[in-house]
């Protein structure tokens, strides 16, 4: 028992050390620089033994793999397809033979839990960029560790990745400085149960913390804060911070990237965060990273938008999600350079205690009148969500509309 415990220790401080290398950094006029040693050589020449169990449609395995294989055409994989009641059979037979699969994918903690009892997986934090409905683990005595620890890395991260087109970035030095430390104030007192988060604007929603697992526990540790694309002007910034993190005190040692994307405005008292979207896939956060990138902030302060007016559906009404039903709002003049609409959704009996994380969609004004109407671009299932539209000046100046609740009934 000594011998094992020591072993499982070794194997966590390795983990730890090692799961998670550097994220890539970019300067401020949005040049990507490596800031480590390749992070993918084990893939770049290697092999990689991939399991999963379950249903065959929780996970797209074949857009992963021929992602997999255009990054990396020379790494050799073999991937397998267990039913569920075999699965932890074959892990034991395959154990006795030494050769356990390097990661290991599962939609049941059927067979999630043995695995964890065992200790003998790290459980992989974060977002994938492809579609799964499940959870990944390392095997601790798989055959290709480095390859492992990459692929599970690649999954979150794409190597291949542009920053959003700056044509200029007007922020200044001081600007930038104070930008960076208010979000990483923000993201920490997140992930430390802070509740007093004087980081945040006043008019921020509330922002839930990322999934971090079943059996991950509650203790996070931050370390390593990379600004991966930092824009904006006196008025408005946008970045994406990466981190690397650690789980500790659940059932099972926890560790990956987290990557958050933040939206600051300059208020009276300084810079404060308006958006914090934790745990996303990079590849979303550039995607909204490039959204705001084309609004072209100019560097003055023009005239503010005004606040937008809600029109449909009403506050409390119910809607289905299929068909998708119309939203409406109207804005007067000045029109703005662009909308967004914020959503959130929650279970029933937790209604404005417990909101999710929030997710944006951009509307360009151009495509309507004083009156927009479109369809509602949200709806996770058949519980409450609420809404709202942010209009954004070509300045960065912002005007909020009022939150609305809309109930879906399938």
């Amino acid at each position: 028992m000594y011998r094992f415990s020591r072993l499982v220790l070794c194997l966590r401080v390795f983990l730890i050390g090692l799961l998670w290398l550097p994220f890539f950094c970019i300067t401020t006029n949005a040049q990507q620089q490596a800031a480590s040693p390749d992070p993918f050589a084990s893939l770049r020449t290697g092999s990689l033994t991939v399991w999963q169990s379950g249903n065959a449609s929780f996970l797209d395995w074949k857009a992963i793999r021929v992602a997999l294989t255009k990054d990396f055409p020379q790494l050799r994989i073999t991937y397998r397809l267990v039913d569920p009641p075999d699965f932890i059979s074959a892990l034991v037979w395959e154990r006795t033979q030494g050769t356990l699969p390097d990661v290991v994918f599962v939609d049941n903690r059927l067979q999630a839990n043995p695995m964890i009892a065992q200790q003998s997986v790290v459980e992989m934090i974060g977002q994938p960029r492809f579609t799964s409905r499940g959870w990944w683990f390392l095997m601790m005595q798989g055959q290709h560790p480095p390859a492992a620890l990459a692929f599970l890395r690649w999954l979150d991260d794409d190597p291949n990745w542009t920053a959003p087109h700056i044509p200029a970035n007007s922020l200044s030095a001081n600007d930038r400085s104070q930008i960076e430390a208010v979000a990483d104030t923000a993201v920490q007192n997140l992930d430390h149960h802070i509740k007093t988060n004087s980081a945040m604007d006043t008019d921020a929603a509330s922002t839930a913390l990322t999934n971090q697992g079943a059996g991950c526990g509650n203790i996070v540790e931050l370390f390593e804060p990379v600004v991966r694309f930092i824009f904006g002007n006196g008025n408005l910034a946008i970045l994406d911070i990466a981190y690397n993190e650690n789980i500790r005190g659940g059932q099972v040692v926890c560790s990956g990237p987290l990557n958050t994307f933040l939206v600051l405005r300059k208020r009276d008292d300084g810079w404060k965060v308006l958006l914090l979207q934790q745990g996303i896939p990079f590849s979303l956060s550039l995607r909204q990273g490039d959204n705001f990138a084309r609004l072209g902030l100019s560097p003055g302060r023009g005239v503010a938008p005004d606040a937008p007016t809600l029109l449909e559906p009403h506050d409390g009404e119910q809607e289905t999600r299929s068909p998708r039903q119309d939203m409406s709002w109207q804005q007067t003049t000045p029109r703005p350079a662009e909308y967004l609409v914020q959503s959130q959704f929650c279970m029933p009996k937790d209604v404005e205690k417990h909101w999710s994380w929030s997710a944006i969609a951009f509307v360009n004004p151009k495509q309507y009148g004083d009156v927009v109407r479109m369809l509602m671009p949200f709806g996770q299932g058949m519980q409450p969500h609420r809404w709202r539209i942010w209009a954004v000046g070509k300045d960065g100046q912002i005007a909020l509309s009022e939150w609305r609740t809309v109930n879906f009934i399938n």
